[in-house]
């Protein structure tokens, strides 16, 4: 069963994520309340309670009288939260530029090779993952809980992204574009050089 120290809920919306992230939610992106209540052997207090909050912080929408859905952008949606993600991560790293430690900048390198390897195996899931964690790498260490909860809530919106629709010449492209803008922010980061890792963000 779960463990003492984390609430049901707690693991119960873990469990919910790690569905989602490896795409294991069919019926048209339903959730089943009693597959989880079944799968986890909980009652269906703590999955309701998870389900609400996992709508509360983007994952989930709630449809009266239908249930519980993945919650999905259009192509529009994605564009207006990816114009105010860059400056959000560029101030992000402003912050976080003196806070890095020399292991938090080799963390950053790391990140940036798994992430080419990644790239060349065409292992486009856990690319994703890396991405994730390379950007919440300097983005958790800038000081500002407000500013660190607003930029992971708008990252969900992108969560189990869909790769088929791109033809794969133009996937790797793109991939290794965006990697290599990874190798610039690691470079500033380098050179400790806070307000051009911001404007290179906010820019990129």
């Amino acid at each position: 069963m779960v463990s003492e120290y984390r609430s049901l809920k707690d693991h119960v919306y873990d469990y919910i994520v790690k569905m989602i992230d490896m795409d294991m939610i069919g019926n048209e992106g339903k959730l089943s309340e009693q597959h989880i209540c079944d799968a986890l052997d909980v009652s269906r207090t703590p999955v309701r309670e998870a389900l609400i909050q996992l709508a509360a912080d983007g994952y989930l929408e709630n449809i009266p009288r239908r249930g519980f859905f993945i919650k999905r952008i259009d192509e529009n949606s994605a564009r207006n939260i990816l114009e105010i993600m860059g400056p959000l991560e560029g101030r992000a790293a402003l912050l976080a530029c003196d806070q890095l430690s020399d292991e938090d900048i080799a963390q950053l390198q790391f990140l940036h090779g798994a992430m080419q390897l990644a790239i060349e195996k065409g292992l486009y899931t856990r690319y994703d993952e890396l991405q994730h964690d390379f950007h919440s790498c300097f983005v958790d260490k800038c000081g500002n809980d407000r500013l660190i909860a607003l930029i992971h809530q708008l990252n969900r919106s992108f969560m189990n992204r869909e790769y088929t629709s791109v033809a794969p010449d133009e996937l790797d492209r793109l991939l290794r574009k965006a990697n290599d803008e990874h190798a610039e922010i690691v470079r500033l980061f380098e050179q400790r050089d806070g307000a051009a890792l911001q404007r290179y963000i906010c820019d990129t």
